[in-house]
């Protein structure tokens, strides 16, 4: 495909509002599901929509090759973060913008933007009659609120899926400008909502002060409770019993994907880091974490006004390393908050999201050959590395079928995902192109 073919499909698909956590967007879902669906039947492929009428389908096109040599399977997802607060964004979150080298636009780097190298990737070898291998995409629309339906829809085509040799998930970033990575570990989750209430109506704190709870006060103290801020350790009993440890042959290898605190300070704009036992670099892909999302309670508007809020809610959440089970924490952490929070308050504590970490051994052909030609294709070695964040379908793909997963990418770390202003490198974006043809056609 010519450039500007390729920018116009990219432009098409960012405009499509598809966020899986709004209620109000389900028919930007199903626009995006139309939208891949074309574009899929368009470069020859068989297209199946996987239970779109009980949810955002997943979309699966398949490609089959005369005497194929194996099979290649292709994740990746439809779905994007809210573009709150919008007021931040220096373009409109739903419009393409070309700026300063870089391509601007939600779900541009997560993960729109890798959904469309995959596919121009495919298309051009199949064209060029490069293409060797069937291609399996599997791309969903629900991995930002958990994937919860990925795996029961998996089950669905079992026995196509178990003929795949190696799946790839391209949701992921580089480690710098040309400079490829390959993930072997990414954490999981547990993310909850709580809410707590003293009464139907906020009250004078002038007339109530000290004779009732105050509902912002009484998750402050929970939170207090449940993390020290000064070392970073979660204080849930029994939070750490099962969390693997590190060893130094581990350590050595992650040294050398290592990021200087410098550099995390550009990246993330923040004025100082947090320093634990170990470097702020590290300490995001090897250790679990706990992380206040949101709080809401009282008055926040402009002036002042006196109250005891009647109620407070929060959402918050943990990233887990290998070895934790989402279902033991979740039960550790509702226990420990119906301990703390006063008999006769009111309670209610939702779980909204829950996500096994991943883990695959990297003495594994599939892994050393795209490592290698990665870099070959980038002119700077494949470093190897571990990732604070969740995509849980690979941890689903592996345990359902025991394929290898090649987790990489071709964003860079500051392309703002989750955030306003996301962006892909525009040299990058075509680079990866290049890439994929590379691994694809030469595995």
């Amino acid at each position: 495909m010519k450039k500007q073919e390729v920018i116009k499909l990219l432009s098409e698909f960012i405009e499509i509002e598809s966020v899986s956590s709004d209620s109000l967007r389900k028919k930007e879902m199903k626009k995006a599901v139309g939208f891949l669906k074309g574009l899929l039947t368009e470069i020859g492929c068989e297209v199946k929509i996987l239970d779109g009428d009980a949810g955002p389908g997943l979309v699966m096109g398949i490609i089959k090759v005369p005497d194929a040599k194996k099979t290649i399977g292709i994740y990746g997802h439809y779905d994007v973060q809210h573009e709150d607060p919008v007021k931040d964004w220096i373009s409109v979150p739903y419009r393409l913008t070309r700026r300063s080298g870089k391509l601007f636009g939600r779900g541009v780097a997560d993960n729109k933007g890798h959904v469309i190298q995959n596919i121009v990737a495919v298309s051009e070898l199949k064209k060029q009659g490069k293409l060797y291998h069937n291609i399996v995409f599997l791309i969903e629309g629900e991995e930002e609120i958990g994937s919860e339906r990925f795996e029961s829809l998996l089950k669905k085509n079992s026995r196509l899926l178990r003929q795949i040799d190696v799946f790839f998930v391209t949701d992921v970033n580089m480690h710098a400008k040309n400079v490829p990575l390959l993930y072997y570990a990414l954490r999981g989750l547990v993310y909850f909502e709580i809410d707590v209430s003293i009464g139907p109506r906020d009250l004078h704190s002038g007339v109530y002060g000290n004779s009732v709870y105050n509902p912002a006060q009484l998750l402050h103290e929970l939170f207090f409770r449940m993390k020290d801020n000064k070392t970073g350790k979660i204080l849930i009993p029994g939070f750490y019993d099962n969390v693997r440890k590190i060893n130094d042959d581990e350590l050595k290898l992650l040294g050398k994907a290592a990021v200087s605190d410098k550099q995390i300070k550009k990246e993330t704009g923040a004025n100082i880091l947090f320093q634990g036992k170990y470097p702020p670099y590290l300490s995001p892909k090897i250790l679990p974490s706990m992380d206040i999302n949101g709080v809401i309670s009282g008055h926040t508007g402009e002036g002042p006004k006196t109250i005891i809020p009647h109620r407070a809610t929060a959402k918050f959440s943990f990233r887990l390393v290998e070895h934790q089970n989402p279902k033991d924490i979740a039960q550790k952490v509702k226990k420990f908050i119906h301990q703390q929070i006063p008999k006769d308050i009111t309670c209610r504590l939702h779980q909204l999201a829950s996500d096994s970490p991943f883990y695959t051994a990297i003495d594994n052909e599939y892994i050393n050959k795209t490592g290698k030609l990665l870099s070959e294709h980038f002119g700077n070695k494949t470093l190897y590395d571990r990732a604070g964040g969740s995509v849980p379908a690979a941890e689903i793909l592996q345990r359902n079928y025991g394929t290898p997963i090649i987790l990489t990418g071709f964003t860079l770390p500051d392309d703002n995902i989750h955030a306003p202003n996301e962006n892909f490198d525009e040299e990058m974006f075509w680079s990866g192109i290049e890439a994929l043809k590379k691994v694809y056609n030469s595995l």
